[in-house]
């Protein structure tokens, strides 16, 4: 059984067109080439049966007013559908919603579900410097809500300029992960995950840190009264997020993960074309290993587990 790829980004002319001429896309940050064509020969060298396409961090959050952000997010996931439509059993989308106005995005969510059949949403971890556990995003979560929507939650860096940091390794490789945790805690403390449980929710590159300090902070901040859960209550809620596998396939956090969420919540991911084919290849090799030597096959644990979430998925039913 080949991989299913719930964290696969695609860069559709439209998204790069007006990354290259907006002026305003974040400095340093460069756009891998793309294709449909180099995307499906990626998947076949690495035995990945379909792929879930969604946008990296910005997202459309570059575009200077929400109208453009509105604009661009429809093109893109129009793109995303009309490549679904062409290789219906090899791609799938999550939909890219123009959150830095939520009534925007709940508009683009109800078009993207109800008419192109996404087969989910995409977030970023923060908008206009809020976590998603912020009341702001109710209403968001209410509509998602309703139609138990797939929900995958992508970081995005919360850049503090006057902190200086070390230039030779980007800030996504280290502050992504932070990200992710930030606004996983948030919407355990929130209630929003309480509160939406129709939701289901992935969370990228093994959830962050969370699987290593969920007891950590679960303890601390019931022992304080900080939060209105017990501890348990706190962990439990965690574990009922999914986490994919996209740049954390390595003995240790692997080890982590899959012991923190079971393999039933555990989804695979690539990263590509974000993370180049020899790291993608990397981790493939220790999921062989682990295969050869245990006889646990985390390609079929994580296949499993995503045709369960996506049973109504066009890829899911060919």
């Amino acid at each position: 059984m080949g991989f299913i790829d719930v964290h696969h980004h695609f860069l559709p002319s439209q998204y790069t067109t007006a990354w290259m001429s907006s002026g305003t896309a974040p400095p340093g940050l460069t756009l891998p080439p793309w294709s449909v064509e180099s995307d499906l020969a990626f998947m076949d060298r690495r035995g990945i049966d379909v792929a879930l396409l969604s946008l990296s961090a910005p997202s459309v959050c570059f575009m200077e007013t929400p109208r453009e952000q509105k604009l661009l997010a429809r093109q893109v996931n129009e793109a995303a559908a009309a490549i679904r439509d062409l290789h219906p059993t090899r791609f799938g989308f999550f939909a890219t919603l123009p959150c830095s106005n939520i009534d925007d995005g709940i508009e683009e969510a109800r078009y993207t579900l109800d008419v192109l059949k996404a087969d989910g949403v995409a977030l970023l971890t923060s908008y206009n410097g809020m976590y998603l556990g912020h009341e702001q995003f109710g209403a968001l979560w209410e509509e998602l809500d309703n139609r138990s929507a797939v929900v995958f939650i992508h970081p995005a860096t919360s850049i503090d300029p006057g902190i200086e940091h070390d230039t030779t390794i980007p800030r996504p490789i280290i502050d992504f992960p932070h990200e992710t945790t930030r606004t996983a805690v948030h919407l355990i403390t929130s209630e929003t995950i309480r509160n939406y449980t129709n939701c289901k929710i992935i969370l990228s590159h093994g959830g962050g840190t969370l699987p290593f300090i969920a007891t950590r902070v679960a303890h601390q901040a019931a022992d304080i009264n900080l939060i209105n859960k017990t501890a348990e209550e706190f962990i439990a809620e965690a574990k009922t997020l999914y986490l994919d596998l996209a740049i954390t396939s390595f003995e240790d956090p692997l080890s982590i993960v899959r012991r923190f969420a079971g393999p039933e919540r555990v989804l695979w991911g690539s990263d590509f074309p974000f993370v180049r084919e020899i790291t993608v290849g990397t981790q493939l090799g220790i999921l062989s290993s682990l295969e050869e030597n245990t006889g646990v096959s985390v390609s079929m644990e994580t296949a499993i587990a995503a045709r369960r979430l996506f049973p109504a998925s066009r890829w899911n039913n060919p």
